[in-house]
């Protein structure tokens, strides 16, 4: 009904219905959605670079290069797979993002707990303050839908009632998993001493700050994960998640964040 409403030609030539507003519409949304889970990644340059090369092949079909447009063509069938190899963080990040839809449905509420939000907030900011006061350096990850298993498992599985004593222990730089990862769901700590992401190639040269830092970013790039850094040099609390990391965070900007972004596994 609607295509017969909407039918007509643009321009006198190309027949237009409702149908072909609605696939644009679509499409439309799909590579908005496309380039914000890429924004702020080295996916955004090098998209420009495959955007230049493919000017180049339809020049050189336009002038009738056959040359260039041999070679070009020889290497598309490479740099398919190359791309999947160079983009692998970002196409791992994008898919766990589209997971995410799942979210919308609240099939989280399976596996969370849903209370005691303010009390855990409060139990890690002072905790976090207690590092900072005693110059810990420390790297604490506050697990949200993303399971982190494989991290978890490179290190030392815990699975114990979340304490200010506890955390301070493990960061203690006489102890054997201070330089690591600490893992957090709820109000457990899940495992302690974790090896986390390291920015690699592009990525790396980009980024600049310590081990801690530079660890904080990848992980939030990769997951949904909220990341928590304190650092042993300066003393100053970072939080990273996504592509956003800040630093100089301040007691009260910390207990947001934390409720900000673990109060959808809480709320009623």
């Amino acid at each position: 009904m609607f295509n017969e409403i909407l039918n007509f030609k643009l321009f006198g030539i190309i027949d237009v219905s409702f149908s072909d507003f609605v696939d644009i519409f679509f499409i439309s949304c799909i590579i908005y959605c496309f380039f914000l889970l890429f924004k702020g990644t080295r996916a955004v340059q090098m998209f420009f670079g495959v955007v230049l090369i493919t000017a180049i092949w339809f020049l050189s079909q336009l002038f009738d290069l056959r040359g260039l447009t041999w070679l070009i063509g020889s290497l598309s069938a490479l740099g398919v797979v190359a791309i999947v190899i160079v983009f692998q963080p970002e196409i791992r990040g994008m898919l766990t993002r589209i997971g995410q839809i799942a979210n919308v449905f609240k099939f989280r509420t399976l596996f969370f707990k849903r209370s005691g939000l303010d009390d855990i907030t409060a139990k890690i900011v002072d905790s976090v303050l207690e590092l900072q006061r005693k110059g810990y350096g420390a790297l604490i990850v506050l697990e949200k839908r993303v399971g982190l298993k494989s991290y978890v498992d490179s290190g030392e599985v815990i699975n114990g009632d979340f304490s200010k004593k506890l955390l301070c222990s493990i960061f203690y730089p006489g102890t054997a998993l201070h330089d690591g990862a600490v893992v957090i769901l709820g109000n457990k700590i899940i495992a302690a001493g974790c090896v986390l992401p390291m920015p690699s190639g592009a990525a790396a040269a980009e980024q600049s700050g310590g081990m801690r830092h530079r660890a904080a970013k990848a992980l939030a790039l990769e997951t949904d994960a909220f990341v928590i850094v304190v650092s042993e040099e300066t003393g100053y609390i970072s939080i990273a998640y996504r592509d956003s990391f800040r630093t100089r965070q301040s007691k009260r900007e910390l207990e947001e964040e934390i409720k900000r972004h673990w109060k959808e596994l809480y709320e009623d």
